[in-house]
């Protein structure tokens, strides 16, 4: 067997050889200590001084500074310059014998955390083209591959994705992934991907209130293979990992998915924030635009089932969400829906607040599950 302590490394190896020479060879990932058999750990500890890395101090500029701009709020700037000019993903750190093995603080910050951040930024921040983050794109992969026709556990979903993605987290993220692909509450999905069977949580407290995932089922939504025909998967870019293929880079949807379900996501460096949009509203201007209009329609966001005001907030170029209400007397009034985001709980929280320091008198609930009056 050979062991392997960077991606870069086992990649270098990976390259070396050829497509019909890596079929001799199985891949195991190891993540953690637990991963490991005790005759595993006792075969480290024999050769301790080899896995060994001491952290060593060489200078404020060359390991504080580093450490400064990889965590201080204030440098997101410089984390975005960090990562564009400096980031290979075939560096790895260059270990020293003379040195004890040692590691500079600022050399782990460029050579090793590095590679995590930019992890980071491809797991937070969804795709231009399919609109979708590496654990969604898994999901929908794994559908596809089983043509999920008929209901599922959410709980035996996330394992058949795992097994058939090299998924390395853990399944309760996979859990929450699929759980939020299938919601249709509004605020939540425009476009849901898979269909709720069960209790997918509410707009009482933003999907919180969902079911365990071993009591809720899902499958594919009839749109999904609408928006991503079968008939292009031979055409996509499929990543290879412990020696088996799994998703693609990306899918490629028939309209911006990114528009239409939106997005949000904060990384090293970069953050994103993308509002929903009217599907029909993407095609009308998607039409007009491949027909070469000169004057293109308007695309404002849009959010299904969502009974109050968009209105563009002009100094700050971007959208305020409103809610309704309706003066019903002098000493009355009645709220029928609140901003996007702003969930049913929480503004409940929030008239209780009021009600403890004298502001309103008293209040009554009449909200559902889906609507807020």
């Amino acid at each position: 067997s050979i062991s392997f302590f960077s991606m870069s490394e086992y990649n270098a190896w990976r390259e070396s050889l050829e497509d019909d020479e890596i079929r001799n060879w199985s891949v195991k990932y190891y993540k953690g200590l637990g991963t490991s058999t005790p005759a595993e750990a006792k075969v480290y500890f024999l050769d301790f001084i080899k896995h060994h890395r001491p952290l060593r101090w060489q200078s404020e500029k060359k390991d504080g500074e580093r450490i400064d701009m990889a965590f201080e709020k204030e440098k997101a700037d410089e984390r975005k310059d960090w990562i564009l000019t400096k980031y290979d993903e075939k560096s790895s750190l260059t270990i020293n014998e003379d040195d004890g093995n040692s590691v500079t603080y600022g050399d782990f910050v460029d050579c090793e955390l590095i590679h995590f951040s930019n992890a980071n930024n491809i797991r937070s921040l969804p795709s231009v083209i399919d609109g979708l983050k590496p654990s969604q794109r898994k999901v929908l992969y794994a559908c596809f591959k089983r043509n999920l026709k008929d209901e599922i556990k959410v709980a035996q979903l996330s394992g058949y994705c795992a097994e058939h993605t090299a998924y390395h987290h853990g399944e309760a993220s996979l859990h929450a992934t699929i759980v939020g692909m299938a919601q249709d509450f509004v605020g939540s999905n425009n476009m849901n991907l898979l269909m709720p069977k069960g209790q997918f949580g509410t707009r009482l407290i933003g999907g919180a209130d969902a079911a365990s995932p071993r009591y809720i089922f899902t499958h594919l939504s009839p749109v999904a293979r609408l928006l991503f025909p079968d008939v292009d998967d031979a055409l996509l870019d499929y990543k290879e990992e412990e020696g088996q293929l799994i998703e693609p880079d990306f899918f490629v949807p028939v309209i911006p998915l990114l528009l239409v379900n939106g997005c949000q996501g904060i990384g090293t460096g970069w953050s994103t924030y993308i509002p929903q949009h009217d599907p029909l509203d993407v095609l009308k201007y998607i039409r007009a635009k491949l027909e070469g209009k000169k004057r293109l329609p308007s695309i404002r966001p849009w959010v299904k089932g969502f009974d109050g005001n968009i209105n563009i907030d002009e100094e700050r170029a971007s959208y305020i969400t409103e809610g309704t209400l309706t003066i019903t007397s002098k000493s009355s009034l009645s709220i029928t829906e609140l901003p996007v985001g702003v969930w049913t709980s929480d503004y409940k929280e929030y008239l209780v607040k009021m009600l403890k320091k004298g502001e309103i008198k008293s209040f009554t609930e009449n909200h559902t599950t889906s609507a807020v009056s």
